[in-house]
């Protein structure tokens, strides 16, 4: 078999609109269309690389009374061909929202199994199952982060919200390089940043800061699986979920506008599914319903449901917030522990 050459890498960057809808980020971002925000994000992608996707995915609105969306078949279609496709490098959720998780079963993760490279996923909340999915295969890469549209909302003034969307697609093959642990990851990292000059905002490196509010936590490496709990609720009974490699793995959760009994019942399904049997630790992110802080009520509540020896670290990097740290999913994460503070970090 002939060796591959650079001519051969991976050079798409396949943007998504399949949960919620994007209409209200376009909005949000002052811009006159959907294709107005497309024409934004492909802007900043690097020279050698190339953005596609659906325009018609980006101007569906939300049916609430019924079903929400009514495109799940096309959606689907969409995603296959990207996982399908060899020279996709990354899938970039532009938004969450809802009505993704009923489309799941229609995906060919088997492409995954076949792939020599590695295919990169990014988005949070609603886009859990599909990025905790994709990084359960050897050549998957799962990045629990933000959607870029979710900058409309955390970024302000406008302007600089637009800039840092557009510098999101710019930096985003330097954060893949750098993120494969190669020798040369940081200077690949420093070139992309500099390709887009002053940056709009800093984005966030992969290290999260927490602090150890039950059990003992030690330094070495862990993996973490998680996101959206309520989203992993749902995917719990489901033939994917045995994918997940929970054994020895800490779970991550977060979740935003679910009341504490709801988050209760969420982990009442993880444990029925023996989860926190086989996890070695939590990692509790930001839980919030509108200005209320959550976080402590969810800790209180895991004592009724993880064993009482589980680490539990509460973060404030992670979640609905903003800044917020990419978390990489199923990868090797450095712990460094001085007291009750503890860091999380690639090597």
């Amino acid at each position: 078999m002939p060796a591959r050459t650079d001519l051969d890498a991976p050079r798409r960057i396949h943007l998504i609109a399949h949960a919620g809808s994007a209409l209200k980020d376009i909005a949000r971002f002052g811009l006159p269309s959907a294709g107005a925000l497309l024409a934004l994000a492909r802007e900043g992608v690097p020279n050698g690389y190339r953005l596609t996707a659906r325009r018609r995915f980006f101007e569906v609105g939300d049916d609430e009374p019924h079903g929400g969306r009514h495109d799940d078949e096309a959606r689907a279609a969409d995603l296959n061909e990207a996982l399908r496709d060899p020279q996709t490098l990354a899938i970039v959720a532009a938004n969450g929202g809802a009505y993704f998780s009923r489309i799941i079963p229609r995906l060919d993760f088997g492409a995954l199994a076949r792939r020599r490279t590695p295919l990169w996923c990014f988005g949070f909340s609603e886009m859990t199952t599909l990025v905790n999915v994709v990084a359960s295969y050897r050549q998957g890469r799962g990045v629990y982060w933000l959607c870029p549209g979710y900058l409309a909302w955390k970024v302000r003034p406008r302007e600089r919200g637009l800039r840092a969307f557009s510098e999101f697609f710019g930096k985003l093959p330097g954060w893949t390089r750098a993120w494969e642990r190669s020798a040369g990851r940081a200077a690949e990292a420093r070139r992309c940043d500099a390709a887009v000059g002053r940056a709009a905002v800093d984005f966030p490196t992969v290290a999260i800061r927490g602090r150890l509010v039950r059990g003992a936590a030690r330094a070495g490496v862990i993996r973490l699986v998680g996101g959206c709990i309520s989203v992993l609720a749902a995917m719990v009974g489901s033939p994917l979920a045995r994918r997940l490699p929970l054994r020895g793995r800490w779970l991550a959760i977060e979740d935003v506008n679910e009341a504490p009994y709801r988050v209760d019942r969420c982990l009442a399904a993880l444990k029925m599914a023996g989860w926190f049997a086989r996890l070695a630790g939590v990692l509790v992110g930001d839980f919030h319903t509108g200005d209320a802080d959550q976080q402590a009520a969810v800790v209180d509540t895991l004592r009724y449901h993880a064993r009482p020896e589980l680490p539990i670290v509460v973060t404030r990097d992670f979640g609905h917030v903003w800044p917020m740290s990419p978390v990489l999913i199923n990868r090797p994460l450095r712990v460094a522990v001085e007291g009750r503070d503890v860091r999380l970090a690639l090597d």
